[in-house]
């Protein structure tokens, strides 16, 4: 399947997967193009992250994403969500791997975003801190019987954060922190069309064992049979 030919598909739902996320596997897929192949497209090259699109009758699969942390602008994390929705995308599903802020979270937890902080923006005026408010996405669906709802914070990273950011972070009524999503998220909103995004908590500040990215892989794999039958994408 061309380009030109997936412009003219009937699916109208997508979803990009975070490291270590996992759908469809072992489904084989309509067709499989993958991202080097696609002008313009963001190649990141951290690993948990495949790059390659995978459509299916019933759904378009984004097998990893960019990072800005990797050198790319904000315009580049943009590009695939955008490519999407010129495509005739009408609903996106966004996941990532977070570290939990919320202490009552535990390894595993999935938790439906239902608002976040943007930190990861090159150049954004952030004025005062404390009179930062959180965005609430407004086009989002129905809500997921995931174990939590709540504040995503995105940092730029490559990092983890230190007890002085989880602390504002948790002041400012974060749940969870990652390194991605707010890009797509912008843009679909943008767009109109109807945005879910699910955070897999990987590991819980103060609370679990800091096993590194390979952990944070190992905890999304193990999440995401549970993922995919919440979505009901298995």
């Amino acid at each position: 399947m061309s380009l030109v030919e997936i412009k003219n598909s009937n699916c109208k739902r997508a979803i990009i997967l975070g490291s270590g996320v996992s759908v469809y596997e072992g489904k084989e897929p309509v067709a499989s193009i993958p991202y080097a192949e696609i002008p313009n497209w963001p190649l990141g090259k951290v690993k948990g992250h495949k790059g390659v699109l995978d459509i299916y009758d019933d759904l378009w699969v984004l097998r990893g994403r960019a990072h800005l942390y990797e050198g790319f602008t904000w315009q580049q994390a943009c590009f695939p969500t955008q490519f999407l929705i010129d495509h005739g995308i009408e609903e996106l599903i966004v996941t990532n791997s977070a570290g939990g802020i919320n202490p009552k979270f535990e390894i595993g937890d999935l938790m439906q975003i239902t608002g976040y902080l943007d930190f990861i923006k090159p150049g954004k005026a952030r004025g005062n801190l404390e009179a930062l408010t959180q965005k609430t996405i407004e086009f989002q669906s129905e809500q997921l019987a995931t174990n939590h709802h709540g504040v995503y914070v995105a940092v730029h990273g490559p990092n983890y954060e230190s007890d002085a950011e989880v602390s504002l972070f948790r002041n400012l009524g974060a749940d969870a922190v990652g390194m991605s999503t707010a890009p797509e998220i912008e843009t679909a909103v943008k767009a109109g069309i109807k945005i879910t995004a699910v955070s897999i908590i990987t590991n819980v500040y103060g609370k679990t064992e800091d096993l590194g990215h390979e952990g944070v892989l190992a905890a999304a794999k193990s999440a995401s049979a549970k993922l995919t039958n919440l979505l009901g994408i298995d």
